[in-house]
């Protein structure tokens, strides 16, 4: 437990100060409206493996994980 995987929950801080908390599911399941993010979009393949505290490089910027469920 306490890292990011496929089928968790995950919180992420942005840059901007801005929270969000996604599930990273299946391509089928995907559905970013309701919190489900696919385990190949950019964003999950970034935190995947991260624990609590870690940062996440994207092409427009950085996120840290700051919570897993």
């Amino acid at each position: 437990g306490g890292t990011v995987s496929f089928g968790g929950t995950v919180t992420v801080e942005r840059d901007d100060g801005r929270h969000q908390s996604f599930r990273i599911v299946g391509e089928d399941e995907a559905d970013p409206s309701k919190g489900a993010l696919s385990y190949i979009s950019p964003l999950a393949q970034a935190v995947l493996g991260k624990r609590v505290g870690d940062v996440a490089t994207l092409p427009g910027g950085e996120v840290e994980v700051v919570a897993v469920g």
